[in-house]
């Protein structure tokens, strides 16, 4: 019985609660990226944007603020220089591109070489 009682608490709570790993990322407002921006919490768009075209040059054609696992990530879409449209993953605390997602062959880090 007591077993029964737990395997009934356990799974009406797991049903309450449910545990969040593979979450839907959410969608910020604007009045709560900028929120985010003025605590410091994260990157505002033009810095993100200052960041991003250092390896990344074109025109901005959409961009949208998310929050996944805890993380906050902007979405973006940016025209390059042929016309064609790219879509980037950008961690929206630091301004850099996901590591787990490879860059477009027309976005690349700018290497220096010293000669």
């Amino acid at each position: 019985m007591k077993r029964l009682f737990l395997i009934c608490f356990f799974s009406l709570f797991t049903l309450a609660h449910p545990m969040q790993l593979n979450a839907e990322p959410i969608e910020l407002e604007h009045y709560q990226a900028k929120a985010l921006v003025n605590s410091g919490q994260i990157l505002s768009l033009n810095g993100t944007l200052a960041v991003v075209n250092q390896f990344c040059q074109g025109e901005l054609i959409d961009a949208h603020l998310y929050q996944e696992d805890h993380k906050w990530r902007y979405d973006l879409q940016i025209k390059v220089q042929r016309g064609q449209i790219v879509n980037l993953s950008i961690d929206a605390t630091n301004g850099q591109a996901d590591h787990s997602i490879a860059l477009p062959s027309e976005c690349r880090k700018h290497e220096t070489v010293t000669r």
